[in-house]
């Protein structure tokens, strides 16, 4: 019994030293760039940032703030995100309640339109004809009416809904309960962990997207975060070089290096704020979607 307690011990050990290096692999990254973006030019350029800053300075983040759009952008990156989340929970969980009844004529010719999208795009310049074709082209609707659905999310969804039982969906309807009153009272309250994970995949995605700004956004007040840290990334870049050719090449490469972490932490950390409140629910969703998959 005492071999036996003591290889339970050693063996617990080495499970909690593995969990706590794995999550120093995890953290250090982002640590390190907090580290980059509070330290000096010359300090950076010496290679020697690590844990905790050097020649502390929040000159970097000054930088990023002195952009002439950048609380435009942050604003329109909110809305976007909200206004994301908000459209795919609506257009999916309609879409997953109505593809999770066995007894929907087509349902399986139904899925597989649904699915091809998932391996077959359109292409940028059919994509860009459409959302010109729509009024879409420099609108701020074209941020979230082509991304409320993605079937990915409806598939994932609609397993969830497979899995409550379906006497309590039999027993609401012989109370007179109908397809809306039972989504709403008994399928979304169920659903609460499928629901935040959705919530989660889709505000991720929204916060970071900045490629369909380029194609279909010129106006810079339509511009979100991303695409306008992005710009001033650029054009940190040129003016460093610009000072690189006048004899500061080192301090000019750690400032711009400097500005880049300091725009990395600044993008980055409204998720990571976010994240905890919907932990509980983000990881229960996962494993009951993968296990019902």
């Amino acid at each position: 019994m005492e071999a036996l307690k003591e290889k339970w011990t050693i063996s617990r050990i080495i499970l909690y030293l593995t969990i706590a290096l794995i999550t120093f692999l995890i953290f250090y990254p982002f640590m390190y760039c907090i580290a980059y973006s509070l330290s000096g030019s010359k300090e950076v350029m010496t290679r020697n940032v690590t844990f905790l800053p050097i020649g502390f300075t929040i000159e970097n983040y000054l930088r990023v703030f002195k952009q002439n759009h950048l609380v435009s952008s942050l604003v329109i990156s909110v809305l976007r995100t909200l206004g994301g989340i908000i459209g795919t929970l609506i257009v999916t969980g309609l879409a997953a309640y109505a593809m999770s009844k066995r007894t929907l004529p087509g349902r399986r010719i139904i899925s597989f339109i649904l699915i091809i999208p998932m391996y077959i795009t359109g292409g940028l310049i059919p994509s860009y004809v459409l959302m010109y074709k729509l009024h879409l082209v420099n609108n701020f609707w074209v941020f979230i009416l082509p991304n409320v659905f993605w079937a990915f999310n409806m598939l994932l969804m609609r397993t969830y809904f497979e899995g409550i039982p379906e006497s309590l969906l039999e027993s609401a309807k012989l109370d007179g309960a109908g397809e809306i009153k039972i989504l709403l009272r008994i399928i979304l309250p169920l659903s609460m962990p499928i629901i935040a994970v959705i919530a989660m995949y889709s505000g991720v995605w929204q916060w970071n997207a900045w490629f369909d700004s380029m194609l279909y956004i010129t106006s810079a007040d339509l511009k979100p975060l991303q695409a306008i840290l992005q710009e001033m990334i650029k054009a940190s870049s040129t003016s460093m070089m610009q000072m690189a050719q006048g004899g500061g090449k080192a301090a000019a490469q750690g400032s711009t290096e400097a500005v880049r972490m300091a725009t990395l932490v600044f993008t980055t950390l409204p998720i990571v704020c976010i994240y905890p409140f919907f932990q509980k629910y983000f990881v229960q969703g996962i494993m009951i979607g993968a296990v019902k998959a």
